[in-house]
């Protein structure tokens, strides 16, 4: 019962504010993960690896 009390008295804002700012963070990160120096040649590469590796396997 104490628990209850507790987490319906309790504010939010904090919590919201925290989780937004990680998630602005994480994209933030990502976007500069995804467009760092030399990654250009990685996904040159990787965007036909299923296709190269259905036909190794002989699948069309």
């Amino acid at each position: 019962m104490m628990i209850k009390d507790l987490i319906m008295s309790s504010n939010y804002s904090l919590l919201q504010s925290i989780v937004t700012i990680s998630f602005v963070a994480l994209f933030v990160g990502m976007l500069i993960w995804i467009n760092r120096k030399g990654s250009d040649s990685y996904y040159k590469k990787a965007q036909n690896l299923a296709l190269e590796e259905g036909v190794k396997n002989g699948k069309k």
